[in-house]
């Protein structure tokens, strides 16, 4: 393949996108994404995306998660709306609510939750109460790409015009003073 190739830049777009939290990472606010979501850090806040959400073994979130799909191996402490799976590994401690349509729990995990299995209208509907829920999807995305958008129209600053200096002779003796500010020619 050809260095700058066309076809290695179509295979790039069409990678899905992963925003990490890298282990080491410390976050206070939400995260609302449109991509994955792998987690490795702490995160004091709530998590909404139309994708997945890994909690990786180092992990630790305090607040609720929206999503179509979560694997946890680390610790959640909030409310979970699943629309699809949800893995809790033997690794995990969850604590809050969790309503789902399909959950699978591996043995040694450390579960003090209220579990629903439910419909996935039935998720759509139960995660509304849940405060990150409170800007719909299509709302909040919109505002997202019109910030996108505005940050893209960068404002262009006109060339200042050079500045004219013109030097008279003022000394009276007709001697030129020598601490005169001539323009310099190399």
């Amino acid at each position: 393949m050809k260095f700058g190739s066309n076809k290695q830049q179509n295979k790039e777009a069409n990678v899905g996108k992963v925003t990490v939290l890298s282990m080491g990472f410390e976050l206070t606010g939400d995260i609302i994404s449109k991509s994955d979501i792998r987690a490795d850090g702490i995160l004091v806040g709530s998590i909404r995306t139309d994708k997945k959400v890994v909690v990786g073994e180092k992990a630790s979130i305090t607040g609720d998660i929206i999503a179509e799909e979560i694997s946890i191996n680390g610790e959640v402490v909030g409310d979970l709306y699943i629309n699809g799976d949800t893995t809790i590994y033997s690794n995990a401690k969850v604590s809050g609510n969790i309503t789902t349509s399909s959950i699978h729990i591996h043995k040694g995990a450390q579960i003090n939750s209220g579990v629903q299995v439910v419909d996935p209208k039935e998720v759509e509907e139960a995660s509304k109460s849940s405060k990150i829920n409170s800007v719909s999807r299509e709302e909040l995305y919109s505002m997202l790409d019109e910030k996108a958008e505005k940050k893209k129209e960068v404002p262009v600053k006109p060339i200042a015009k050079p500045q004219v200096r013109s030097y008279t002779d003022t000394s009276s003796s007709g001697i030129e003073d020598s601490n005169k500010d001539l323009p310099r020619t190399w």
